[in-house]
């Protein structure tokens, strides 16, 4: 849901951006969204493909020994 919302968020200020006289701050605006959009893609992604590694414990070393 948030992924579509950032989306959609950019492709509106690239609309408004390109409707407006001085548009550059709505451009701005929406390759931000966009890039965080890709970011968040990206992110669930490499998620997905690489899962939680559970480390085993150690065991306590015999310091009866010193």
């Amino acid at each position: 849901m948030k992924t579509k919302l950032l989306f959609f968020c950019g492709i509106i200020f690239l609309l408004l951006g390109w409707n407006t006289k001085d548009g550059i701050l709505f451009f701005f605006f929406a390759i931000h969204l966009l890039t965080l959009a890709i970011g968040v893609v990206a992110s669930r992604y490499d998620q997905k493909r690489h899962p939680v590694l559970t480390l085993d414990t150690l065991t306590k070393a015999d310091s009866s020994k010193s």
